[in-house]
């Protein structure tokens, strides 16, 4: 197509815009019912009528199963079953196409040979001719196709005049309805009359996007109503009329809403259909329950630009679009994050389709004319809300090629694996906003606080069921029986002031950290009672703090503490006398196994600089550094190293390695052997068992394993095939490290993925497996038998922490397992599950568990801790540890002998001895 452009359409995953040009008029875009924005998503009606936009979702109200809410999402399945009709995916898009070709019909632009339709950056030949296909059978016509990255940076360029000098970057992240996308766009320098715009990296989210913020706030909402009116929650959860199904509809609608109105105000009502009273949300609560997932997005934006090799330091600029990009929490992290002030268009879902219509391939890199076209709307620079920004020193940055150092990834637009959670977000997140609203959040709201009493309908019988099902009933709802006891030893209430805080037990004392400004407190007590043993402040202020006991030791780390640039910073005390013995850097570092006061740590500063180290934490000098043996780009929690383990009780374990705990006290029964960590490059397929006291390899062969999915155990490297030795279908998979040979496979059904795989037993590993059905599998790991299968819901986050004689199972989405069952070896329940406790700290089969009960008198949830034993059941009396789960509920706690720490969001810190249960 080498005509003018008339038409420029941005395709996207929940809403598509189109931009029209007519003669010499300013470029508008296209409305559609009244609105630029069209929904994406097609309906079949029972004639075999195909429908979109708002349409579309108005008879999708009444018959769910024929609606297809995100097409371009199904763009490889090849047909798509609405209701009893199966249609091509390529008849879904050109339905929605087809309503823009008849709009800009009426608008007088005649769409054939004059458009341009924005793609994915990372789309490959077969779905890009699937797209051209889609835009024939619409009517379009022949297209070109631009890569979403360049028509945004063409915006840039174009539309907003920004300078983009040869060799300048710019970054672009797209955060839409349904997806995250983030590229690094780079105007190459003309080099015989060929330049421009060009993609250097790209990456994103697939399970991220404005619609998982929707739900997690619905399901934080949701749980509010459920308090009150369980039978209406369960009417607007689970619809089973149509009538059922238009109210869940308005609810929605309603929350959306809401969230649009926070970007613009600090409060906003909630209409709740079937009560005449609205709920409000506020500003806080929207930054609250979305910090997660923006995190997520921070976090990819920070991998592509690593990727790229592109310093944040370095860039022309940030430009946000993307519905999603409206939240004023999106752009104040990114600032906070990259010390970049993004560029946030007030219409964000506008830029791609209006840069796609200025881009013109033969000057789509040359410097915007000075009488260039007039931003269609106003674009504010910087974030409203943007916090301080913290930056490393000079040069710091991971991806960033220094002088004499590796280059840049070569051109080419390359894209890093897609990261995603176990099960999509939206699950995730809503299933931890109920564990949050159960831990604290929300319990203020006066309207839920209301219900508690029965203020303005006369309470009732009900009332008193209600706190003794839904809320506990004083004794964390379980049903194993009371055993021993928990005694106050130490309450200290933290300095005003105080930002992040931390506790944990080491030997016979308690330690805690209070971090304020300029300077961390950290503070010992002997555990049984007395005057503090010692206090040291450490130069340290981080937004994060955690306290780890290593024999004789006491780890501090500091994650982007202000005082060193926002680095992550670690600080190793006597645990005698508190006395600094050194500090450092521990950027991009995780602990894989402790060997006495040494600890092997992996290091991922990026593609090129994956290393695996051993440091000593008397003097924090590297013993040793093995650099990885190939370039693997690592992902979330991927790792390529992992602790050789066994389970505990074995012989020879006085001297085995100490697993670093999950979140703050969450250990497994096991222990590491002293010699060896094996490395797994999945680039390669080959694994390797390094030898502990020099770092070199012993042994090495083909490994061909999922970073993302793998364990050591007993002997073997059991996970998830790789993509590339088991293309279209997962497998679970033991490999002998003594000679790398197959000892048994595991494949699952089409359509299964394989999310987590750790021991669950003595001789049994297990795996989370997402896909028609949730579900945990429990293997023999001698035959690859298996020996159980507990299902689970949608979204829920199995993990589990095996314990002598059973298992603490349940959903961790973050730092506490939620919901969670005592299981015993074969997998049966010795405790049911209880939405009401999550267990906070699992050590030598002792659980401490978080509960509350509900003081009627002072309308209020208060926070309480008992202790289990995981094989039995029996626990000791719960003990109170704040006043009001909404200012004082627990934050961390830990367990160690018989003394269990815990520190509260109102820095309360309760020291408690333990005895019993068992």
């Amino acid at each position: 197509m080498n005509g003018p452009v008339r038409l420029a359409v941005d395709l996207g995953t929940t809403h598509t815009v189109a931009v029209v040009r007519r003669g010499d008029e300013p470029p508008r875009p296209l409305l559609f019912d009244g609105t630029p924005l069209l929904a994406s998503g097609v309906c079949v009606d029972a004639a075999g009528g195909v429908h979109s936009g708002r349409d579309a979702q108005r008879l999708a109200a009444g018959e769910p199963h024929r609606f297809e809410p995100h097409p371009k999402r199904r763009v490889d399945d090849g047909t798509v079953l609405l209701g009893d009709r199966e249609l091509p995916v390529v008849q879904l898009l050109a339905v929605t196409l087809r309503r823009v070709a008849a709009e800009a019909a009426t608008a007088g632009v005649h769409p054939a040979g004059g458009t341009v339709l924005t793609c994915p950056a990372d789309w490959g030949t077969p779905r890009r001719d699937l797209l051209r296909a889609a835009a024939t059978a619409a009517g379009l016509g022949p297209v070109r196709l631009l890569d979403e990255p360049i028509a945004a940076a063409t915006y840039c360029v174009r539309v907003l005049g920004r300078q983009v000098p040869p060799g300048g970057t710019l970054a672009v992240f797209d955060f839409g309805g349904g997806t995250l996308d983030v590229a690094v766009v780079r105007n190459e320098p003309a080099v015989g009359g060929v330049g421009g715009l060009r993609v250097l990296a790209t990456g994103g989210l697939d399970d991220l996007g404005g619609l998982d913020v929707d739900e997690a706030l619905v399901a934080h909402l949701g749980h509010l109503v459920a308090v009150r009116d369980p039978q209406l929650w369960q009417r607007l959860s689970r619809p089973v009329t149509a009538a059922d199904r238009r109210d869940r509809l308005a609810f929605r609608s309603e929350v959306r809403a809401a969230k649009e109105m926070l970007s613009r105000a600090s409060a906003a009502p909630v209409t709740v259909p079937g009560r005449d009273d609205p709920m409000h949300l506020t500003r806080e609560e929207l930054d609250r329950i979305a910090g997660p997932l923006v995190d997520r997005a921070v976090d990819e934006t920070r991998r592509v630009l690593q990727l790229a090799g592109v310093d944040p330091a370095r860039l022309v600029g940030l430009l946000l679009v993307g519905g999603a990009s409206r939240m004023p929490l999106v752009a104040s992290r990114l600032h906070a994050r990259l010390g970049v002030a993004p560029s946030v268009p007030e219409q964000p879902e506008l830029p791609v389709a209006f840069g796609a219509l200025h881009h013109t391939p033969s000057t789509d890199g040359a410097a915007p004319s000075t009488a260039a076209p007039a931003a269609p709307h106003p674009v504010q620079a910087g974030p409203p809300t943007a916090g301080p920004v913290t930056s490393g020193p000079a040069g710091s940055w991971p991806g960033t090629p220094q002088a004499g150092g590796r280059p840049t990834p070569p051109p080419g637009g390359h894209r890093p694996p897609r990261r995603r959670w176990r099960g999509r977000a939206v699950a995730a997140v809503a299933a931890a906003v109920a564990v949050t609203l159960a831990a604290g959040i929300g319990l203020t709201n006066g309207w839920l606080l209301d219900q508690f009493t029965g203020v303005g309908d006369g309470g009732g019988p009900g009332d008193t069921d209600l706190f003794g099902g839904l809320l506990g009933d004083g004794d964390n709802g379980g049903t194993g029986d009371t055993a021993g006891g928990l005694t106050e030893v130490h309450q200290v209430t933290l300095p005003a002031g105080t930002g992040g805080s931390s506790v944990t037990v080491a030997g016979d004392l308690a330690v805690y950290a209070a971090v304020a400004v300029g300077g961390t407190t950290v503070t010992a007590v002997p555990a049984d009672g007395g005057d503090p043993a010692w206090t040291a402040t450490v130069d340290v202020e981080p937004t994060e703090v955690r306290l780890t006991a290593v024999g004789g030791l006491l780890v501090v780390d500091a994650v982007d503490s202000a005082t060193d640039g926002g680095d992550d910073m670690r600080v190793v005390l006597d645990a005698a006398d508190g006395t600094v013995r050194w500090k450092r850097s521990w950027q991009d570092r995780t602990d894989v196994v402790r060997l006495g006061t040494d600890v092997i740590v992996e290091i991922k500063d990026g593609i090129f600089d994956n290393a695996v180290a051993r440091i000593d934490l008397t003097t924090g000098k590297q013993r040793w550094r093995r650099d990885a043996p190939d370039d693997d780009l690592l992902v979330l929690d991927a790792s390529r190293i992992r602790a050789a383990t066994r389970w505990t009780g074995t012989e020879g374990d006085e001297d085995a390695g100490v697993l670093p705990a999950a979140g703050y006290g969450l250990r497994d029964n096991r222990h590491a052997a002293p010699d060896r960590v094996v490395e797994l490059s999945e680039g390669s397929g080959r694994g390797f068992v390094l030898d502990t006291g020099d770092g070199d390899p012993i042994a090495s062969g083909d490994l061909p394993l999922d970073h993302d999915a793998w364990t050591v155990y007993e002997g073997l490297a059991i996970g998830k095939l790789s993509d590339e030795a088991s293309p279209g279908r997962a497998v679970l998979a033991a490999y002998d490290l003594d000679g790398f040979t197959l000892t048994w496979e595991v494949p699952l059904p089409a359509g299964d993925t394989i999310e987590l795989v750790k021991p669950c037993g003595a001789r049994l590993v297990c795996a989370a497996v997402d896909g028609g059905t949730y579900r945990t599998i429990a293997v023999d790991i001698g035959t690859g038998d298996e020996k159980w299968n507990r299902p689970t819901a949608f979204g829920f986050e199995d993990n589990w922490y095996a314990v002598p004689g059973g298992l603490v199972f349940g959903d961790q989405t973050f730092g506490t397992v939620d919901d969670f069952y005592l299981l015993d070896d074969a997998g049966a329940e010795i405790t049911a599950a209880d939405d009401t406790r999550s267990a906070a700290a699992v050590t030598d089969g002792r659980v401490v568990v978080l509960g509350h009960r509900i003081d009627t008198a002072s309308r209020t949830a208060v926070p309480q801790v008992s202790v289990w034993d995981a094989a039995t059941g029996r626990r000791t009396a719960p003990v109170d540890v704040g006043v009001d789960l909404a200012t004082s509920r627990v934050t961390h706690a830990v367990v160690g002998g018989d003394t269990v720490a815990v520190v509260t969001a109102d820095h309360q810190v309760r020291v408690l001895s333990v005895t019993g249960p068992g």
